[in-house]
C-alpha cells in the first residue's frame, strides 16, 4: 500500500446534495478503504452541523470543515482552526445591515441567520442543511463565538465585489444562483481545503505523497493538485479535471466505488 490517507469532498462527490442521499456505493468505498488500512477523512465546505445525513452512515478519522478553517479529529475534538477575525466579522455584519443583504454565519457546530430570514431559510432547505439552524435578531452571537465563514445573499454582485476589494483578507465564492439573487460563501482568503489538510497532516506526520483526494468543485482544486493521486468526479468541469490525475464517473453512477477500486488496484499496490 503506497498511500495512507484518503480525503473526500462531500457535495457532488460522496453525497447527493439535492436528494439528501449517501449512495450505498459510497459507503462500500469507505468500507473498502478501511479494510485496506487507509485513514478516511472528510474535506468539505460544510460545517459540522450540516454533516448529519452523512454521519448517520459514515464516521471519518478527521474532518476538514468549512473550507479548511475548522479541523476536528474522529472524536470531534478541535485539532486546529482559522476563524475570521472579530473586526472583519463586525465589518460583514455592518455591511449586510446597511445594504439589507441576507446574512448567516457558520460557527463550527451551529448556523445563525442574521438578515433576511426566509430567503436564507429557503436556501438552507434547498440544500438540505436545516440542522442546528437558528435566528439571531439581536445579531450578537458572533460577539461570543468564533465565526468561520459567512453566507451572503445579494441581488447586486458589485456590492460584494466592492466589499471584497476593501477586505483583501477575505475570499468570496459564488455558491448558488437559484436563490433570490446571488449567494456567496465568504471566508478568510488564506483558508483552503488543502491548507486545512496540511494542518491536519502535521498531527499524523503525513505528507501529500501519502494522500489520495476526491473532489468535483473549484474549492477542491488545490487538494486535487497537491495530492499524490487527485481524482475528479464526473460532475467536475474540464477546468477542475485539469488539476487531477484521473477522473471517474459521478456519484450517481457508483463512481466512487468503481473509480476507487480501479485506482487502488492499478496504482496503489
Amino acid at each position: 500500500m503506497k498511500h495512507k490517507i484518503v480525503f473526500f469532498d462531500m457535495d457532488g462527490t460522496l453525497y447527493q446534495t439535492e436528494n439528501d442521499i449517501v449512495q450505498p456505493s459510497s459507503i462500500e468505498a469507505i468500507d473498502e478503504l478501511r479494510k485496506r488500512g487507509y485513514m478516511v477523512c472528510a474535506a468539505t465546505g460544510r460545517p459540522l452541523n450540516q454533516m448529519d445525513s452523512i454521519l448517520k452512515h459514515i464516521q471519518f478519522d478527521y474532518y476538514i470543515l468549512i473550507n479548511g478553517s475548522y479541523i476536528l479529529d474522529g472524536a470531534f475534538e478541535e485539532v486546529d482552526s482559522r476563524p475570521i477575525s472579530k473586526q472583519t466579522v463586525k465589518d460583514i455584519v455592518e455591511f449586510c445591515g446597511q445594504n439589507e443583504l441576507g446574512l448567516m454565519f457558520h460557527f463550527g457546530d451551529a448556523t445563525y441567520i442574521y438578515n433576511k430570514f426566509y430567503p436564507m431559510y429557503d436556501f438552507c432547505k434547498y440544500c438540505n442543511v436545516l440542522n442546528s439552524l437558528f435566528y439571531d435578531p439581536s445579531q450578537s452571537y458572533h460577539k461570543r463565538h468564533r465565526a468561520y465563514n459567512a453566507v451572503i445573499l445579494t441581488k447586486e454582485k458589485k456590492e460584494i465585489d466592492d466589499f471584497m476589494t476593501a477586505h483583501p483578507d477575505l475570499r468570496a465564492d459564488l455558491i448558488n444562483v437559484k436563490s433570490d439573487g446571488f449567494m456567496f460563501d465568504v471566508f478568510n482568503s488564506g483558508n483552503d481545503k488543502s491548507v486545512g489538510i496540511e494542518l491536519m497532516m502535521k498531527h499524523v506526520n503525513f505528507t501529500w505523497k501519502d494522500t489520495i483526494a476526491f473532489g468535483d468543485s473549484t474549492n477542491d482544486i488545490h487538494m486535487l493538485q497537491k495530492a499524490d493521486i487527485g481524482v475528479a468526479m464526473g460532475g467536475a468541469t474540464d477546468y477542475v479535471k485539469s488539476f487531477a490525475n484521473f477522473s471517474t464517473t459521478s456519484v450517481y453512477e457508483n463512481g466512487i466505488y468503481n473509480g476507487l477500486k480501479k485506482i487502488l488496484d492499478d496504482h496503489d499496490e
